[in-house]
């Protein structure tokens, strides 16, 4: 049964039950306020039918009369009621037949049911062993109830059935939103995300569609980062078997041309030479990997590193490059493994984006509890609409001259993650033929730092 079905059962029940009882309550209360009315003026009828009987008796012994059955069976008769006289306990005279099968005592009063009628019964003493019944017709009180009740049915049964129509319009009009409700809910488990309710009734239901549409909107937005999720590995994936094919086709090409073909000493050095450089870039390409991965699933564990402690060892992993670092720097709160590498990285990046030889600059400045490191050259810059991409992995800039320097474009992914783990980003500011300038912003470390 659907639900504005029960809501229009509930209501009906209620109303014909409400109805129904009021209605009831206020016909018998009316008919119990006429029935007493007539008991009143049926017992006073009957006090004064007695009062007629006794008197009449009374006056026929005062002139010598005699008062036997005769006698008292037509003053019974002539006062025109149904009426039942004993004597003791044998009937004198019945009016009405049935009040013979009636020997009430002393001011008995009962409600009698024949076949057609209903009539009051009342019983009283009198003098000489007697016993007056009467009787009074309710019929007509109790058609009359009868017949206002059965109006009363019938009214009920009208409006019932005029409430059932209305009722069941503004059900359908009340639940209609729950009907949108659910066919949006059915759409958007169709894939139909973009679908959204947006009701406007005024109510609790206006309540729920907004969380409602919040929750779809909450769905879309998961779905849509999903999905960008699974195109950013499907394009990781793709990227990532291009970088291995084209050093290892290098590689499988020198090495069977060696294997296979007589060269002389210099042929000999250069492919060997080609091999080395493939391999190595191959290496650095799955050191870079790991690293990258490795801080998708680690937590980093920030300590204090001091900036000066940083550079010896910047020196000698970068020995080709013509390296500035500054001679004081503050401490910073941080990994000095991960700021190792990223430094490294970025410094890396400069030289190869420079003319041989071209100075890099490693710069650092303090502004209150935040220390800035800066990455600097004078090389051949980036197009700015290209910059947003450049920490994308495996997107190069110039791919011809990276892969001829070894490098894989994962450098500024990894730097990218290092400083995310650190809370920061890279920020990197350059102009085409002027240089670039890659920016990181670190913590300084406070000796009451946890």
């Amino acid at each position: 049964m659907r639900y504005f079905q029960k809501l229009l059962c509930l209501l009906i029940l209620v109303l014909a039950a409400s109805f129904g009882v009021g209605g009831c309550v206020l016909l018998y209360s009316d008919f119990s306020v006429q029935r007493s009315r007539m008991a009143a003026a049926n017992a006073a009828a009957h006090a004064q039918a007695c009062t007629l009987l006794q008197t009449e008796i009374l006056d026929l012994q005062r002139r010598g009369i005699s008062t036997e059955d005769a006698a008292l069976t037509a003053r019974v008769t002539a006062q025109g009621v149904p009426a039942a006289l004993w004597r003791g306990d044998t009937l004198v005279c019945a009016t009405l037949e049935g009040l013979q099968n009636f020997p009430l005592g002393d001011a008995a009063t009962v409600t009698v049911r024949t076949e057609n009628s209903i009539y009051a019964v009342y019983a009283s003493d009198l003098q000489g062993g007697l016993r007056l019944v009467t009787a009074y017709d309710l019929t007509g009180l109790y058609r009359d109830r009868n017949a206002a009740l059965m109006r009363f049915l019938l009214l009920e049964a009208a409006v019932l059935a005029a409430a059932s129509a209305v009722t069941a319009l503004l059900a359908r009009r009340l639940t209609r939103p729950l009907a949108v409700l659910t066919d949006a809910g059915a759409q958007i488990a169709a894939g139909d995300y973009a679908r959204r309710t947006d009701l406007h009734t005024g109510d609790e239901i206006e309540a729920l569609s907004r969380s409602f549409d919040k929750m779809a909107d909450a769905v879309q937005e998961k779905i849509a980062d999903l999905e960008a999720d699974v195109q950013r590995r499907e394009d990781f994936v793709g990227a990532f078997t291009h970088e291995l094919k084209t050093p290892m086709t290098s590689i499988i090409g020198y090495a069977d041309m060696l294997h296979t073909m007589q060269t002389d000493p210099d042929e000999q050095r250069e492919a060997a030479a080609a091999i080395v450089h493939e391999g190595r870039r191959l290496e650095a390409l799955s050191r870079k990997l790991l690293a990258l991965l490795g801080l998708n699933e680690e937590g980093v564990e920030l300590t204090a590193v001091p900036l000066p402690a940083l550079w010896p060892r910047l020196h000698a992993a970068c020995p080709d490059v013509t390296l500035r670092t500054p001679a004081a720097a503050p401490t910073v709160r941080g990994d000095a493994d991960l700021l190792l590498d990223l430094l490294c990285n970025l410094v890396q990046n400069a030289a190869k984006a420079s003319a041989p030889g071209a100075p890099v600059l490693v710069l650092c400045a303090q502004a209150g509890d935040a220390v800035t490191l800066t990455v600097a050259d004078r090389g051949c810059g980036i197009p700015p609409e290209l910059i947003p991409r450049v920490t994308e992995p495996f997107y190069m800039v110039d791919k011809s001259r990276a892969r001829r320097q070894g490098g894989s474009g994962l450098g500024l992914a990894l730097c990218q993650r290092i400083a995310a783990a650190h809370g920061s980003a890279l920020r990197i500011e350059s102009e085409p033929g002027r240089g670039t300038r890659v920016s990181v912003t670190l913590p300084a470390w406070k000796e009451d730092a946890p």
